[in-house]
């Protein structure tokens, strides 16, 4: 055996999991050669981000606000910003803005563009893709309208995630955005929702959205809903939310306590689904039970179900039960049902001696003014 045979063995560290479809492998020779010299601040954070999440043409969309939850809180979006466009001076990246009015673009990576010479032999896998080329692509589905590839959410299901973001006292934006990702299935467009959901934490402070991740967490693992309604049951949420003007937590506590307070009271008057039931119900039937002379609930039901009763010919309105039947009792402090019963018929009573009263006079003045047989019908 010869003197200068020997067998070095290749260290390789790889970080990775069983889901992951995209890696890049970055050896100590272009450390050495000054590949980090290259990526000052946040653009390595950004050029791994990009490079692992391109497809097989190196191209992706995204936003300022996707990525950053991808990066610590340390950076903010206008930190991202910035290393894009320091990637984008240097030729790292081509960036084209892909929609008009939002910040979400088409980036472009190009890894032969890197300085110092080691990356433009990409052939030799200094810097290259493990997989092969059309495995490359398993993070995708085709868009049936433009055969374009859609990109899947690899945050599906991450249970894990949500249940950490849950756990912090306040959540940033980026990871409150990583928790509603885990909501979305691989069937929705998560590029065209990106956008929706960058609006909902703009529109929403943070503490609400995290309230509304606790609660779609809690519809699916306390009721045992099916995994991929919960996107759906969280946009039902949000509508209902933009519906009734909530836009912190403090409108959500308000608006919860008037629905606790009212929920008995909207069923029976019709309002069975909660996201039929509107802030001016909720205020009124508060109103009915809170103000003035405050009634028990009891007696307010009471009004609701004598509504239905007498007025046949429809569902009353509230100012019709209030007219009829709140005002009323109010005035006179009536305090259980029986008051209320007592009252209405004294009030019925009333009413109906009135009618007669009325009847009696209208006959007396036509028996005064003769019947129709003593007109004269003749138009000669």
């Amino acid at each position: 055996m010869s003197d200068d045979f020997y067998i070095k063995q290749h260290k390789k560290t790889v970080i990775s999991s069983n889901r992951c479809n995209s890696s890049i492998e970055i050896g100590d020779y272009a450390i050495d050669q000054g590949f980090l010299l290259q990526f000052p601040g946040v653009s390595l954070a950004l050029f791994l981000y990009l490079i692992t999440h391109a497809n097989e043409r190196h191209v992706l969309e995204t936003n300022p606000t996707i990525i950053s939850t991808y990066l610590p809180n340390s950076y903010n979006i206008a930190d991202i910003n910035d290393g894009l466009k320091y990637l984008e001076k240097h030729d790292i990246i081509e960036l084209s803005q892909k929609r008009d009015g939002d910040y979400t673009y088409q980036i472009r990576v190009n890894p032969a563009n890197l300085g110092n010479g080691f990356a433009r032999q990409e052939k030799t896998n200094t810097l290259n893709h493990d997989l092969p080329q059309e495995q490359n692509t398993v993070n995708s589905n085709t868009d049936p309208q433009n055969n374009e590839e859609r990109p899947e959410c690899l945050y599906y299901d991450q249970r894990e995630i949500r249940k950490k973001v849950l756990t912090i006292k306040d959540p940033s934006r980026s990871e409150l955005f990583q928790a509603i990702l885990t909501f979305i299935p691989p069937e929705e467009n998560i590029t065209l929702l990106e956008t929706t959901i960058t609006q909902w934490l703009e529109d929403f402070d943070c503490k609400l959205i995290k309230e509304l991740i606790r609660r779609v967490n809690k519809w699916l693992e306390k009721y045992n809903n099916p995994t991929d309604r919960a996107f759906r049951y969280l946009k039902g949420i949000i509508d209902d939310w933009y519906q009734k003007e909530i836009g912190s937590y403090q409108d959500l506590k308000y608006f919860d306590q008037l629905f606790r307070e009212t929920r008995e009271l909207a069923q029976m008057y019709g309002l069975v689904d909660w996201h039929n039931v509107k802030p001016i119900h909720m205020k009124t039937f508060s109103r009915w039970l809170n103000e003035d002379f405050p009634l028990s609930s009891a007696v307010v039901k009471f009004a609701i179900k004598e509504a239905f009763r007498r007025k046949k010919d429809g569902q009353p309105s509230l100012k019709y039960i209030e007219d009829n039947f709140i005002s009323l009792w109010k005035k006179n402090k009536v305090r259980d049902c029986q008051q209320a019963v007592s009252l209405l018929k004294k009030n019925d009573a009333k009413s109906h001696k009135r009618k007669v009263s009325t009847g009696a006079k209208a006959e007396s003045n036509i028996s005064k003014q003769g019947s129709w047989e003593d007109f004269s019908w003749d138009f000669e």
